[in-house]
């Protein structure tokens, strides 16, 4: 049979669509979504202080740290304290901190770490007549390196908010991973982008690294040989600003059972909606959950004016009780998930600097998805019938503060 004047092309000439393999639907860039990764997820500060605290202990080179918030607290200072001891014995430390998240930070704590040899730079300090400084556009990443072959993010914070109530800490709701694996060079090399940017009269080329050590061998061979893929996504000065928010739509397009989110800062675009909406419509179980108590005035009600049509088409929205919940997860069919700094927020879109991992593994997406459900007893779900009841006056209230959702 003729094709155009041709003879029609065969099935594989069509390049028609392949069987994709378990997960690869939710790989935004195929070549970037590298296997050979452990990760290990470090649930709440009770497991991810302690964690990140030991391995900065063990570093023999070099630190890079890059946080939004250092608080001068009890806590902040444990950070504070075991930094300055790794910088003492020629440990080079580095750390980069938000101009406006770690306003608090005392100039006592600055000069301590500055004695005992650790580089600290400010993003956009929040005075006029500081060096690259500014208001709107904040460095909202969370990132811990290690001799450049682990690396700690998620979404938490250095300070008391996050650590465990056994540490004078508030115990917030929160997630964080430790990761091996070729993404710690890509995470490495945002580090430096950042560090350039916030300090460049003190930066310069990183050294390079040795090669892993003989003891280091059989770790690192199983690493190499892991099926787990993760990619880095970030936004940056240079970086795209949506690429974050179009690899969650293409995952959330792709979901067949179920997405599960966990949520800080919830005020959601309207093709983000849309995405959620459209899931929930074809039968996906699509679940958000939000704290009932948000750390941020005003924030809750600019949240709670999306959440109408959400409701309205499925979308289960549930309501985190005990704590301030500040994670930023997302599971979709027990086979992919993504944490990070990113919220899904304005700001987060438009302003901040962020940075997210996206993980194609089903161990690590069934433990977010249990620890979900676990969560559940201490969630209160809204209720679609009772929520059209509410008063003109929470009515009017949500459209105000959403209307002022990129200053929240």
């Amino acid at each position: 049979m003729l094709f155009r004047g041709r003879v029609a092309p065969t099935l594989s000439a069509l390049h028609l669509p392949r069987e994709l393999a378990a997960g690869e639907q939710f790989r935004l860039a195929l070549e970037r979504m590298r296997p050979g990764h452990q990760v290990t997820l470090l649930l709440d500060g009770a497991a991810a202080y302690p964690a990140m605290l030991e391995a900065i202990v063990q570093a023999t080179i070099s630190i890079e740290l890059e946080t939004y918030l250092w608080a001068s607290d009890e806590n902040g200072r444990r950070f504070r304290d075991v930094l300055c001891i790794k910088a003492q014995e020629g440990v080079r430390v580095r750390a980069v901190i938000d101009g406006a998240g770690s306003w608090g930070f005392s100039g006592d704590d600055i000069r301590r770490l500055a004695a005992a040899g650790v580089q600290l730079s400010i993003f956009h300090p929040v005075r006029p007549w500081r060096r690259r400084w500014g208001w709107q556009i904040r460095d909202h990443r969370k990132l811990l390196v290690i001799d450049g072959k682990s690396a700690f993010t998620g979404g938490l914070n250095l300070g008391n908010d996050y650590a465990p109530l056994e540490w004078g800490g508030r115990g917030w709701r929160d997630v964080h991973a430790r990761i091996e694996g070729p993404v710690v060079a890509e995470l490495r090399r945002l580090f430096e982008m950042t560090w350039r940017y916030a300090a460049p009269e003190t930066w310069e080329p990183p050294p390079e690294l040795p090669l892993p050590r003989h003891a280091h061998h059989v770790e690192q061979a199983a690493i190499s040989t892991s099926s787990t893929r993760v990619q880095a996504l970030a936004i940056g000065r240079w970086l795209g600003r949506r690429v974050i928010q179009r690899h969650l739509q293409q995952a959330i397009g792709a979901a067949r059972k179920t997405v599960w989110i966990e949520a800080a800062y919830f005020i959601p675009t309207r093709a983000l909606r849309r995405a959620l909406r459209n899931a929930a419509r074809r039968g996906v179980d699509v679940r958000v959950m939000v704290p009932r108590h948000l750390d941020v005035p005003g924030l809750g009600d600019a949240s709670r004016y999306t959440w109408t049509v959400l409701l309205k088409d499925g979308v289960r929205i549930l309501e985190w009780l005990p704590s301030m919940l500040h994670a930023k997860t997302i599971a979709i069919d027990s086979e992919w998930c993504s944490l990070g700094s990113y919220n899904l927020d304005q700001r987060s879109l438009r302003y901040n600097w962020e940075l997210a991992v996206s993980i194609e593994d089903p161990a690590i997406a069934v433990q977010l998805e249990q620890r979900f459900e676990s969560a559940l007893a201490n969630c209160a779900e809204v209720s679609a019938s009772e929520w059209r009841k509410r008063g003109l006056f929470h009515r009017v209230r949500e459209r105000f503060f959403y209307f002022f959702r990129l200053w929240l």
